[in-house]
């Protein structure tokens, strides 16, 4: 690439963006090294490599590059023998952690499969360095037996000189002779400060003296023999230390060239996922590789402007390879020419581009960019010059795979030779077939681009009212002169404009009026584009919700209805069973008619449960109950819940159900048809059968909720009513009294409760409740 052309495109800028994104030095160094391809596949794979880490930065978070460093010199080292340090053996053992972490993380994504493999794989090396090496890279005690024992032996050695001097120091005699009561260490062995004028009466072995030569430091006699035995043990442990430190390194170095590769994996994937992490930051799509030379841009943004960025569509291709943009200072054609050649370099070096999905690339061998005077863009400055002899040099390398930016074309000498030479340079560049977009103010410019189909006229538009640029590129459109429209809007007097316009020839004001009209039609059209898009994608809203909402109503119905099709079924189970126990007792009553009647209703029965297995019941909109009164008895559909209704409205009902009274719409409710009696007169006497003939005079309640307390009772009261008892015991535990009190509450107003009371002490006291049923 161009290296004159790569600083004026700002490049060295996005590079620096990505570095600060990085992990560790090295993918640092990775990412300001990082340069454009001009291989078709090498940028492909590039683009999928970022593609993939996008994707596992959304569904894995940040990669886990804790621990990696800069360890080239460490392992160089280690490879030819040398003995490393505590820190260096911490540092190799931190980057052998993160390769491990990195292949867990990478998983089984098969693009990064070549990465995983590379990344060493010595858990046991890892886990032995940890082992030996404290946070510090200190050695522990138990990194070996012998270590151990010579450091609690110096530790004990220690406290033996210490509770020496400490007594010399403590001492009544020795305080005259001695600078300060303390123990201090001197050329690594345990001394006492003495006065100058007592170092003979106090005897021992002078090791310094003070800067003013007032303080010795005296090694008593009496330690010297335990000084020189802890120098030894010290000594001992420093020759372990050595020891172990040079048996970790001889273990890191057949490994050498492997962990040297797993560390540059470490950085190549750290600079992968920074371009990542930069493609998130900036919103970058991939842009889809062009073959054919292509370039489109969708919403395209340039990543070094901030603030409001008006984002840009550009399109060059098929019979068209050059691009002539004409319109005002400031007006945005210089950006356009960095953001085109921008996106190139990021696109080839594997960079998304900060633009819409479905935008294109193709990839070129070298892109050349001649633009002004390469002042930053970042400062809002469009200051262009021309400069002739960087056009030679571009003229004379370019190839047909190049990208040709030229800013001004032809600007800085006389405007007719300069137009001149403009068209010159441009109807060189078609025949040589070599994508171009150039910028100028000549007209003549926009006349040779008419002339050529190889040539494209584009302009960045001009609000005439607010006499500011829009900053949008409009294809096809040549831009027109807006020096009057300026000039007015700035206060030049109405006839000075007038004479002006009035010196110019008809048929350039005629073209300039076309023009006009011809930008005005575009933005009204692409105003009424945006409504229409706009309208489009709330369209699509509304139907992806209501569609989703369809479907939910589908599987609600479908739940519904199975749910229906079991409880029927579960009613029929539950009828025959109480059919069978009416037949066990018409057995012991010895009569044969009934029999043969509940019989024949059985076998109805088991023909109903057939037909519900063989097809589900259709689900019709409930109507509202007509003439409901109170009393009645009344299922509540959506609660699956009996109750009797207290009161009835126009549209609603209050339903008692159990101790909770319910407002319910009136199409939520059906009616439930009480039961018959059926009396047996047998033997002279009557018999009442209901519901259930085996139900018992009690019901325990212990252990039960509040909420389930009561819709049990209220079933087992129905069915000690059709079992015709007249007196039932609840027995619900006497506890906080919580359970018993909303029991008491229930019976208080359910319509089959005459009378009821606590049990006498003997029968379960305030556990139980006795009840006396009204029949």
């Amino acid at each position: 690439m161009d290296q004159r052309s790569l600083r004026v495109l700002e490049w060295d800028k996005i590079k620096q963006q990505v570095a600060e994104l990085a992990s560790f030095s090295l993918g640092k160094q990775r990412a300001l090294n990082l340069h454009p391809s001009d291989e078709y596949q090498e940028v492909e794979a590039r683009q999928e490599l970022t593609t993939q880490a996008v994707a596992l930065l959304w569904k894995q978070g940040t990669p886990p590059f804790g621990g990696a460093s800069d360890i080239t010199s460490i392992l160089q080292r280690a490879g030819i023998g040398g003995v490393l340090d505590g820190q260096e053996l911490l540092k190799l053992a931190g980057v052998l952690d993160c390769a491990g972490n990195m292949r867990r993380y990478l998983g089984e994504v098969e693009v990064f499969q070549q990465f995983r493999d590379q990344l060493a794989h010595l858990p046991e090396l890892a886990a032995e360095i940890n082992r030996c090496l404290d946070d510090e890279g200190q050695v522990k005690d138990n990194a070996s037996p012998k270590l151990k024992a010579v450091r609690q032996k110096i530790r004990s050695l220690e406290d033996r000189v210490r509770e020496k001097l400490n007594s010399i120091i403590h001492s009544s005699s020795n305080q005259k002779l001695l600078q300060e009561s303390i123990v201090t260490i001197r050329n690594g062995r345990y001394v006492v400060p003495v006065k100058q004028e007592y170092r003979s009466i106090f005897g021992g072995i002078v090791h310094d003296q003070s800067a003013s030569g007032a303080t010795v430091f005296v090694e008593p006699q009496a330690v010297v023999e335990l000084n020189n035995e802890l120098r030894i043990a010290l000594q001992d442990e420093q020759r372990e230390v050595e020891r172990i430190l040079s048996l970790l390194s001889s273990a890191v170095e057949p490994y050498a060239a492997q962990i040297q590769q797993s560390l540059d994996s470490l950085a190549h994937l750290d600079l992968i996922f920074a371009m990542g992490k930069y493609s998130r930051q900036t919103r970058g799509t991939p842009a889809r590789l062009n073959p054919d030379g292509n370039i489109l841009i969708k919403q395209g943004r340039h990543p070094l402007l901030t603030g409001t960025v008006v984002p840009i569509d550009f399109w060059l291709g098929g019979q068209s390879y050059i691009l002539v943009i004409t319109g005002p200072n400031t007006g945005g054609k210089t950006v356009t020419l960095k953001t085109v050649g921008l996106f190139a370099i990021m696109n080839q070096a594997g960079l998304h581009i900060p633009a819409d999905e479905g935008s294109q690339m193709p990839v070129f061998d070298t892109i050349y960019a001649d633009i002004g005077d390469e002042q930053s863009i970042e400062q809002s400055l469009s200051t262009f010059s021309s400069h002739m002899s960087n056009i030679v040099n571009i003229l004379d390398q370019v190839t047909d795979r190049s990208l040709v930016l030229l800013d001004e074309l032809g600007a800085g000498t006389d405007p007719t030779e300069g137009a001149a030479l403009a068209m010159a340079i441009l109807d060189y560049l078609r025949r040589e077939r070599i994508t171009t977009v150039a910028t100028t103010h000549y007209s003549e410019l926009k006349h040779f681009a008419y002339a050529n189909p190889e040539i494209e006229n584009a302009s960045v538009e001009f609000d005439p009212v607010t006499l500011k640029p829009t900053y949008r590129l409009a294809i096809g459109i040549p831009g027109k002169s807006n020096a009057f429209a300026i000039a007015k809007g700035l206060g030049l007097k109405d006839e000075l404009v007038s004479y002006a316009r009035s010196l110019l020839s008809e048929q350039k004001i005629q073209v300039d009026d076309i023009i006009g009209e011809i930008e005005t039609n575009q933005r009204q059209a692409r105003q009424a584009r945006d409504e229409a898009e706009t309208l489009k994608r709330e369209y699509e809203q509304l139907k992806q919700k209501y569609e989703q909402l369809y479907q939910e109503l589908r599987e609600t119905r479908g739940n519904l209805i199975a749910q229906a099709h079991e409880e029927a079924e579960e009613l029929v189970r539950k009828t025959r069973q109480e059919l069978d126990l009416l037949i066990g007792e018409l057995r012991k009553q010895q009569n044969i008619d009934l029999e043969t009647i509940a019989k024949a209703k059985r076998e109805e029965l088991v023909d109903r449960q057939s037909k519900f297995a063989a097809r589900k019941p259709r689900v019709s909109q409930p109507k509202p109950l007509q003439d409901l009164r109170a009393g009645e008895h009344v299922r509540v559909r959506s609660l699956n819940q009996t109750g009797h209704v207290v009161e009835v409205s126009e549209t609603e009902a209050q339903v008692q159900i159990g101790i909770l009274k319910v407002s319910v719409k009136l199409n939520d409710l059906e009616r439930v048809a009480s039961e018959p009696r059926t009396q047996i007169t047998h033997r002279g006497h009557t018999r009442s059968m209901g519901k259930s003939i085996s139900i018992k005079p009690e019901i325990d309640l212990r252990g039960y909720t509040v909420d389930d307390a009561a819709v049990a009772v209220d079933k087992y009261l129905d069915d000690a009513v059709l079992s015709s008892l007249t007196q039932v015991r609840i027995i619900h535990g006497k506890g906080t009294g919580a359970l018993r009190d909303a029991i008491q509450t229930q019976l208080s107003i359910h319509p089959h409760v005459k009378n009821f009371r606590l049990a006498d002490p003997n029968q379960g006291g305030s556990g139980v409740t006795i009840v006396e049923l009204a029949n």
